[in-house]
């Protein structure tokens, strides 16, 4: 399930280039104020399957009306729209109650942000070969401890990325369901990259906007419309939707 929103600051501001962690932050401080258990429980235990764990939440990058760059950031901020997105229906119930507590704002950047309106979005009737674009980066990383200690982020024009975000997909879904993939046919293929380099909780991520074509088992092509693809999808990346 979706949510799209739209916000407004009282003055203008200046949205900092690592953005996501005050994001990220925010939405927890959401959850406890609904459900405190429950965001507790995401936060520290998620969704688990053979000793990965996913929060299995996903949200988009801000889609801002005006905006001037500066050193510190994107200045002059006021209007920006945003979505976020879980297939666990507890999340999204604890988010909407979350945000009611909290008189329809948000704390972020020093500063109190306006709901100024919210909205379901539909998941989209798949499909085989629906095209769809990146509304925040994916990142698609190995480790090797043979050639580095930190995770290495693969390009979308290596072989291993496509690999590598398929069966990231797949494990993903098992934590959620709790049983093993049917293995039934999936496969995509992505194109036009463009990459951005992304700073969160104090790390920079190598992440790529593009476009991406799903085809095969239409259950695992709205999971990952809910759930994002790649890895850090909790810290803003990986969402998509439909447009080519």
């Amino acid at each position: 399930m979706r949510l799209k929103l739209l916000l407004e600051t009282r003055e203008p501001i200046t949205l900092p280039w690592d953005y996501r962690t005050d994001l990220t932050k925010a939405i927890y401080a959401i959850l406890e104020a609904a459900d405190p258990d429950y965001s507790r429980w995401l936060h520290e235990h998620g969704f688990r399957w053979q000793n990965r764990i996913y929060r299995l939440f996903v949200y988009s990058d801000l889609m801002l009306t005006h905006w001037n760059c500066s050193p510190q950031g994107l200045t002059d901020v006021r209007w920006m729209a945003w979505q976020i997105s879980s297939p666990d229906p507890r999340f999204v119930k604890a988010f909407q109650a979350g945000l009611e507590r909290k008189g329809g704002q948000l704390e972020l950047f020093d500063t109190l942000v306006e709901v100024l309106d919210i909205v379901r979005v539909e998941v989209p009737e798949p499909g085989s070969g629906l095209v769809f674009r990146t509304i925040s980066p994916i990142a698609v990383s190995i480790g090797d401890p043979n050639r580095s200690r930190h995770p290495i982020y693969l390009r979308p024009d290596e072989p291993r990325f496509v690999e590598a975000l398929e069966r990231n997909l797949i494990t993903k879904w098992q934590a959620f369901q709790q049983r093993e993939w049917d293995g039934g046919e999936f496969g995509l293929r992505v194109w036009n990259p463009k990459q951005k380099l992304v700073r969160v909780f104090d790390t920079d991520v190598r992440a790529w906007h593009l476009y991406l074509q799903m085809w095969g088992d239409e259950q695992l092509i709205r999971f990952a419309y809910t759930a994002g693809l790649g890895i850090k999808n909790s810290q803003g990346f990986g969402m998509i939707e439909p447009g080519g």
